[in-house]
């Protein structure tokens, strides 16, 4: 029998469902967590994109990430500039191109959305043990290379 056969059946068919119903709700307790920042999801997302990034985002970058259009985006960066959150930045050799930048308020407040996000992650993975984890881990990165390997067919 191939590891393909061996692979299927009730849990197979519901995985999906369930990673979506992880995330869908991981998200939704960090938002809970959250609220009392005045952030909005997107914007923390945002945020946390930002200061995670190796280098400056540019807005479609950001767009890509956070899965939002292009309008939408615009919006969001316009609000979150405005808060005095972000800022744009010319993107040296394209001149229709903005990076955003964090600001020194959002750093403040990335520090307190890291310190929230690193007790959920805490609270959530600390019934698992260290090999549980690291199986998870692999397994779920497993998966992640499946998926980039058929949607690049």
């Amino acid at each position: 029998m191939s590891a393909h056969r061996g692979a299927e059946g009730p849990q197979a068919q519901t995985l999906g469902i369930l990673l979506n119903r992880v995330a869908k709700a991981w998200r939704a307790e960090l938002d809970r967590r959250l609220r009392p920042l005045g952030l909005t999801r997107v914007q923390w997302q945002a945020l946390l994109m930002i200061a995670r990034a190796d280098h400056a985002l540019t807005q479609r970058e950001l767009a890509e990430g956070l899965d939002i259009g292009a309008p939408a985006t615009v919006s969001l960066v316009d609000r979150m500039e405005r808060d005095g959150l972000v800022e744009r930045a010319a993107v040296p050799g394209d001149r229709r191109s903005k990076a955003v930048r964090a600001t020194a308020a959002s750093r403040r407040l990335l520090a307190r959305i890291e310190s929230t996000a690193g007790t959920l992650r805490r609270d959530i993975i600390g019934g698992l043990t260290r090999e549980e984890l690291a199986q998870l881990h692999a397994l779920l990165a497993k998966a992640h290379a499946r998926i980039e390997a058929v949607s690049t067919r």
